[in-house]
């Protein structure tokens, strides 16, 4: 257990997937005509496995753990706010 790390890409990777379930399952009740659930589900499994990439890549160049909360809180907050944005245009 000491070797474990967790650090905010993981929560987030381990949302993504978690969410991704919950869609496969049939609990995802929105009635979003612009998408279907395989899709929503696809990109949902895309993004985490671009942000667990993402988290070996910090893990790997950013030694301290204090920093690597710090750059990888940060990174989150930059791509929700991307999400956001483009969601509005």
């Amino acid at each position: 257990m000491k070797n474990l790390k967790f650090t905010p890409l993981t929560l987030v990777v381990a949302c993504c997937i978690t969410y991704a379930c919950y869609m496969l399952l049939g609990f995802d009740a929105s009635k979003n005509a612009g998408i279907g659930v395989n899709s929503k589900v696809f990109f949902t499994l895309l993004l985490a496995v671009i942000l667990w990439l993402t988290d070996l890549l910090f893990r790997r160049f950013v030694l301290d753990k204090r920093w690597l909360w710090l750059i990888q809180g940060s990174f989150i907050i930059l791509i929700t706010l991307m999400i956001l944005i483009f969601q509005t245009i």
